[in-house]
């Protein structure tokens, strides 16, 4: 297994760690097109580089974001300003990779970028769809008013918790004040389902860097107690990126309330909400589908044809 020293040594171009003060500048590469996934936001690559072993550079102008290791190490693909520089960028990944002895990978490619790649180097690519990961895109007022009969379900359930709940459950959007009693109610929130090593650390550094992150995140309590906490940021001004949602399961409806109301409160204006990709688990996608989703973000995995040199 190589190990980030043999990387730096070995490979043609610096990788660095995600700092918080790099946000602006990386955030200024994905504002040039209206990214739909989240790959292509700070917030998710910063909170998940020690689960994903993320790291970025640029060179001649171009961002690279690299992830994995050893054998599983793959490329995003390069984020250019000019469709010469994105030719360029594959170049530098071609020569990255053989210098490691690693066969070219790139993931996480949208249909656009796809196609881009075929117009520039038609026939030296294949795309391979990777549907576990595209991300489930949904239209905000959807999510709000639950309407129709493919999410007549979903209303029943909201509708059962409001009788239940109504006036005893309380919303609050996550301030200074209440941030503590989220971290409580979450950290319980673990300790009942397990210990999910990777995710709760995920959402202890999004905790710690609330303010800089720009993430905004509400509670629902329950008789004065914490049932449920979400958080979401934008990944453009058209669309919401629901981050972390967890909420007592023993509770009908709150998952409807909670997603319901922090959309209202907090990003009413957008036209969809992302939230992510099941990661072929078939019970996250039976969920998912449930809700009856606009569109999912396509993906792809994109490697040399067999026959190119």
């Amino acid at each position: 297994m190589y190990t980030e020293q043999i990387y730096k040594e070995m490979g043609i171009i610096e990788f660095h760690p995600f700092r918080i003060e790099d946000k602006k500048m990386i955030d200024g590469f994905f504002r040039i097109h209206h990214y739909e996934q989240i790959d292509c936001t700070f917030n998710t690559l910063f909170i998940w580089q020690k689960a994903h072993d993320t790291s970025w550079a640029v060179q001649d102008n171009i961002l690279f974001i690299r992830a994995g290791h050893g054998k599983d190490l793959f490329f995003l693909p390069p984020f250019a300003k000019e469709e010469e520089e994105f030719k360029h960028g594959l170049d530098l990944i071609h020569e990255e990779l053989d210098k490691l002895g690693m066969p070219f990978r790139l993931k996480s490619a949208s249909r656009w970028v796809t196609e881009q790649i075929e117009r520039l180097l038609p026939g030296k690519y294949d795309f391979i769809e990777d549907r576990d990961n595209e991300e489930y895109v949904y239209r905000t007022a959807d999510m709000i008013s639950l309407p129709g009969k493919k999410l007549r379900m979903k209303k029943n359930h909201l509708n059962a918790f409001l009788r239940q709940y109504g006036g005893d459950y309380t919303y609050e959007s996550i301030t200074k004040e209440n941030m503590e009693d989220a971290k409580a109610g979450i950290h319980e929130w673990f300790e009942r389902h397990g210990d999910i090593e990777e995710e709760e650390e995920a959402m202890k550094i999004c905790f710690d860097n609330w303010d800089e992150l720009g993430v905004k995140g509400a509670i629902i309590r329950i008789y004065g107690k914490v049932e449920a906490f979400t958080n979401g940021d934008l990944v453009n001004e058209r669309m919401a990126h629901i981050i972390f949602e967890k909420a007592n399961p023993n509770i009908r409806g709150l998952y409807q309330a909670i997603n319901r109301d922090f959309l209202i409160h907090e990003f009413a204006d957008t036209e969809f909400v992302n939230r992510e990709e099941d990661l072929g688990i078939e019970g996250l996608r039976e969920a998912k589908m449930g809700y009856n989703p606009d569109h999912l973000t396509e993906k792809f995995d994109v490697v040399l044809k067999k026959s190119s040199d």
